[in-house]
């Protein structure tokens, strides 16, 4: 921003900073405001500058594109500019000063005023036909609503009382024809006040002592339905600015312990402010991400509430709602860090006994199906209906979209309950034999899985470990997978014994070559083998009962333990067929070779039929010497 000789009104200059933080995404209008009042004490035209610019927002953009006011006047502060023209063409209809700014934004005013005038009414975030009323909460750590209502009654306020709580929309009509000088008791959250819409409450001095406190009556429902009794403990994860804070200290009437949490150093900053303001003694503040803590920090907390960041669409005082809308991506991010966070609020702390889940949208994404996602996965806690705790007259819940879940959650809407825009979803532990109606056990199924848990601990001394490191199963189920097992293999051997029979019969009749001979062999190679011991002392017998064959008989065994590779037997006549299976080796006659050899290639051999041979094929060639 540029320095001028005469200077610019330090209201606007105030007003064009806090429109830039809005837009970076460091707050809302209302908590920048707040943390400006240092600079400029006038917090109601700070408000209603930025405010008003934000409604208007699109409207001003085609102005300055339409005028090519950025163009001619390069060297001119956007924002600055922008609260100049609010003011010029909504506020009061003109600018006092003679500083450069605003010498510069006055002479546009008929080309400004010429394009407002094709413009179209503008969609701003709430309905500018709405009625709104002013809600002011009364701070019972300092004075009772009773003695608030005197006194407001000695500064020549009426008292409109409504005494049937059963008829909502009758009391929603009797707020909206409120007189200028009458106010109300709220018939949902104790220590609430209803006042006319323009009521100003700044430069009141139960205000600026900290007695009453600027609060809607939908941010109120939160504290208002986690409920929790005197000498709680209490944890506000999301705790700045500070209004629920210092609520939550009221509800327990600062008997207990409330920790503030807060992770932003500035909003930290205010968060302290405000609660030093409202006298709250109980009030724990701590300058810390609230996802890295957990029972360790905030030992025995009972009650939780969660009011996560959100896009604010519900919000008047909130750019997102017309800049988010659209952002997808945005949003996706928000609706990540509330799943997140709502988890860390269900899982960490075993003591909790009921967590509350608002946010000041009115997107289901950041609502309805946060608390779906959320309790699909979650087998502690139970959705509990919000209604039971603002009376059956409530008319606003969830999405039909979602079931039951919406039946359960809570809404407050602004053209409907006079309020801003808010959601509240409750969350209850499960007592014994109770059940999360919403968990999804396609998703994680908890039951099985806590069978299965115990299944293990109870094999943990009766069954063991095998070497893979994985559980046996029980002594009868592994009896029957072995016998099982042993029957598979029993079947497998026999049809391989088959096969090899078969195998064999062909190769005996078929003209042998070499391949004919490495089959063989292989076959001889796969059967059980007999100790070399054994096959000696069987030789030896034979030498000696058969001595006038010796020479025969060493050709034979020669020839099928282990043949010659690199030549071919000269003769077929001496073969020996040797059948082995894993259970035992056939012994065959060498008569019966021979009428196989007969019948198949008609030649006469003399073979003496005694002689019963058993051999085993070795890889390496036997010698007699070997035995």
């Amino acid at each position: 921003m540029f320095k001028h000789s005469v200077k610019v009104p330090r209201l606007y200059k105030v007003a064009a900073v806090i429109a830039k933080e809005v837009s970076d995404g460091k707050g809302s209008i209302k908590q920048l405001v707040y943390e400006k009042q240092k600079k400029h004490p006038n917090i109601k035209a700070l408000y209603a500058l930025v405010s008003t610019l934000y409604q208007r927002q699109g409207e001003i953009d085609r102005l300055l594109k339409r005028s090519q006011f950025l163009e001619k006047e390069p060297r001119s502060d956007i924002w600055l500019s922008k609260i100049l023209i609010v003011e010029l063409l909504w506020g009061r209809k003109t600018l006092p000063g003679q500083s450069k700014p605003e010498n510069t934004v006055r002479a546009y005013e008929q080309i400004f005023k010429a394009h407002l005038s094709d413009e179209k009414p503008t969609e701003i975030v709430i309905s500018q036909g709405t009625f709104k009323p002013r809600y002011v909460r009364v701070n019972s750590l300092a004075l009772t609503q009773n003695e608030a209502v005197e006194g407001f009654r000695e500064e020549g306020w009426t008292l409109s009382k409504f005494l049937d709580k059963t008829n909502y929309k009758e009391f929603l009509n009797k707020i909206a024809l409120l007189n200028e000088d009458e106010f109300m008791v709220d018939i949902h959250i104790p220590n609430l006040l209803i006042f006319p819409p323009k009521t100003e409450f700044y430069r009141h001095p139960a205000y600026k002592n900290g007695s009453l406190i600027l609060q809607d009556k939908a941010s109120c429902l939160p504290v208002h339905i986690l409920a929790p009794p005197p000498g709680s403990k209490v944890l506000d994860m999301c705790a700045a600015p500070g209004m629920k804070t210092t609520h939550l200290a009221a509800a327990i009437n600062d008997d207990g312990t409330v920790w503030a949490v807060e992770r932003d150093k500035r909003r930290f900053e205010t968060l302290d402010k405000i609660v030093l303001s409202s006298g709250a003694k109980c009030v724990k503040t701590v300058n810390k991400d609230v996802l890295t803590c957990n029972a360790e920090d905030f030992p025995g907390v009972e009650y939780v509430l969660v009011d996560p960041s959100c896009t604010g669409s519900g919000m008047s005082d909130r750019v997102e709602a017309n800049q988010m809308a659209g952002d997808q991506n945005r949003l996706e991010k928000l609706t990540g860090f509330q799943i997140k966070i709502l988890r860390s609020a269900l899982t960490r702390y075993p003591d909790v006994k009921r967590v509350v889940y608002s946010t000041c949208s009115i997107y289901p994404e950041e609502n309805e199906d946060v608390v779906r996602q959320v309790l699909e996965t979650n087998y502690n806690f139970k959705l509990v209906p919000a209604q039971q705790y603002v009376g059956d007259v409530w008319q606003n819940f969830g999405s039909s979209e979602y079931g039951d879940i919406g039946k359960f959650c809570l809404y407050a809407k602004p053209e409907e309950d006079l309020t801003n825009g808010f959601f509240v979803a409750v969350f209850e532990r499960l007592k014994e034999g109770e059940e999360n109606l919403f968990f999804n056990t396609r998703i994680f199924n908890f039951k099985k899985h806590v069978q299965a848990k115990e299944r293990r601990r109870n094999r943990k001394f009766d069954r063991g470990v095998n070497e893979d490191g994985e559980e046996n199963v029980d002594v009868q189920e592994q009896g029957q997978l072995l016998e099982k097992k042993s029957e598979d293999e029993s079947l497998v051997e026999t049809d391989q014994t088959k096969i090899a029979e078969t195998e064999t019969a062909h190769e005996d009749a078929a003209n042998g070559d070499q391949s004919r001979k490495k089959k063989k062999k292989k076959k001889f190679e796969e059967a059980p083998r007999i100790s070399e011991e054994d096959i000696c002392a069987e030789v030896e017998v034979e030498k000696k009962k058969k001595k006038q064959k010796k020479k025969e008989v060493e050709t034979i065994v020669e020839e099928h333990i282990e043949p010659p590779l690199t030549k071919k037997r000269k003769s077929k006549s001496n073969e020996v067929a040797v059948e082995a299976t894993e259970e035992n080796t056939e012994m065959i006659t060498a008569d019966e070779v021979k009428a196989k050899k007969k019948s198949k290639h008609s030649k006469s051999e003399n073979v003496e039929t005694d002689l019963v041979v058993q051999v085993t094929p070795k890889k390496k060639k036997r010698h007699k010497d070997d035995c």
